[in-house]
Formats: C-alpha cells, structure tokens, sequence
C-alpha cells in the first residue's frame, strides 16, 4: 500500500505515486515555459530590428513578432484579435518584457514549486490565448493547448508546489503569520 502524502491546504490526500506524478508534471511544465523562452530573449524578442510582426503565412517575420502577427491574423475571438492587433503589436518593443517576465514567472513558479497556484492560474489565462490565437493556423495543433490549459486549472486547484516545493515551506509559515493577523500572509496563503 502506497503511503499518503498530507498536502497542507487541501482536504484530500495524495499517495507517493500520486505526489510523484504531480511534481513530475510540474517539472516537465516548467521546463517546457523555460524552453519557449529561449526564442523571444529581451531586448528584441527574436524579433527584426524594426519589431515588424508577420502579416500572412508566406510573410513571416522572427521571434515573439512573428507569433504575435500569426495572433492578430488566426485569433478565433474578434475582440482578442482587435487587442492582439491594436494593443501589443504596437507596443511590443516593451509589452514583449510582460510577455517575457510572465512566461519566465510560470518556469520558476513550476519548477521550483513556487506559487505554484499562481503559476496556475497564469499558465490557464496564457494557455488560453495562445489556444484562441493560435489554433485556427494550419499548421498549429490545438489539443496541445488543450492540454496545456487542463494541465494549468489542475496546477490552480491542486497546487503542485505543496509536493516537494518551495511551497510547502512556505504554507506553515504563512498560516503562523495569518494566524497573528498579518493580511499579507493570509493574501499569500492564496497562491501556494
């Protein structure tokens, strides 16, 4: 019989297999937002000098430009494509580093287990817009970001950090600090 892990927090518990599974699945994420950092590196993104985005599938450009003009051309939801389109292609030169930061924040969220249900959550909402832009392209698979949001809502409700992470350190010392009153620990508590 496979020995439960208690996960502070959580009503349940998981047994070592099932902890196991988790932190695998958290590592091999993470590494994969580590991996897709690698292409759009700061300051330019992989991007041309002049930030100049794809405008179809035969004029395409380099970097997060080239995605982020796949975006505005596919996206499934005129709003999203109207705010791919009016908002970040314009000011990509330096909404790339949100872009950047954010997806740097999921590798270090997953992989050290740090915020974990934070890394979640985000690694939903991104999952999802890259499933809304990118998904009607031709070439682009869409279960791959169907999997990649369902792994994210199982990050945000059953937060892989409190098996073998940071977070596990953390909650104990947040509930110590909540239970004197601090609002920032009981704020915290939200997101490991």
């Amino acid at each position: 019989m496979l020995k439960p892990i208690a996960l502070p927090g959580l009503a349940g518990r998981l047994d070592r297999l099932g902890g196991f599974g988790l932190f695998l699945s958290r590592l091999i994420i993470g590494y994969l937002w580590f991996t897709q950092l690698l292409w759009k590196l700061p300051p330019t993104f992989g991007c041309p000098a002049d930030f100049a985005v794809s405008t179809s599938l035969t004029a395409r450009t380099s970097g997060l430009c080239d995605w982020t003009g796949l975006m505005a051309i596919a996206s499934k939801i005129p709003l999203h494509k109207a705010f791919v389109t009016n908002v970040i292609i314009p000011n990509l030169s330096w909404m790339g580093w949100g872009i950047f930061l954010m997806e740097a924040f999921l590798a270090v969220s997953l992989v050290f287990g740090l915020f974990s249900r934070l890394g979640g959550l985000v690694g939903f909402i991104q999952a999802v817009n890259l499933y809304i832009g990118l998904t009607a392209l031709p070439f682009e698979w869409y279960w791959t970001y169907g999997m990649l949001y369902t792994l994210h809502i199982i990050f945000f409700f059953l937060p892989p950090g409190r098996v073998w992470g940071v977070d596990s350190f953390l909650i104990p010392r947040f509930q110590a600090a909540a239970g004197q009153g601090n609002r920032l620990a009981k704020v915290l508590l939200l997101f490991v």
